[in-house]
């Protein structure tokens, strides 16, 4: 595991770095209000769908997001991952940063993912003995587009 001190020397790759959740005291964007994940229309934008968390999710939100796995890159060479997947109770959550992958916030994700990453996160699903509710979302949410490799 790197700590700062081997961060500021040799530079740490984001596999033995601890990733760190950020709540947002002001982000309520992607606060549910029932005990299950849902996907909404935007108030705003009503086009656009947006992830919900259930409630009593973010005590847990920093355990699910260091078993993530970092997304495509969209062929950037960034030294981070601008977005992490990571499956909980059957559920795909996607974790996005806006400070560089110092800290990152999560929700439900609905769109599209490489069918290698979503195969990748059924292992997970698998293991949770969850995977009947991780194809169950996988229909109702993701489209396969892409490619990916661990």
């Amino acid at each position: 595991m790197c700590n700062a001190e081997t961060e500021r020397g040799r530079g740490c790759t984001e596999r033995e770095r601890k990733l760190n959740y950020d709540k947002g005291d002001r982000r309520k964007k992607h606060v549910g209000t029932t005990a299950e994940p849902e996907i909404a229309v935007d108030s705003y934008q009503p086009r656009k769908l947006v992830g919900k968390c259930p409630t009593g999710l973010e005590s847990k939100a920093p355990v699910i997001l260091n078993r993530s796995v970092a997304g495509p890159t969209g062929g950037r060479q960034n030294s981070y991952a601008k977005h992490r997947y990571a499956v909980y109770q059957g559920t795909i959550y996607e974790a996005a940063t806006s400070d560089r992958g110092e800290t990152y916030h999560g929700y439900p994700y609905h769109g599209k993912l490489p069918k290698a990453l979503v195969e990748h996160l059924r292992t997970y699903a698998v293991s949770e003995q969850m995977e009947q509710f991780f194809d169950k979302w996988v229909d109702a949410h993701i489209t396969y587009h892409g490619s990916w490799r661990p």
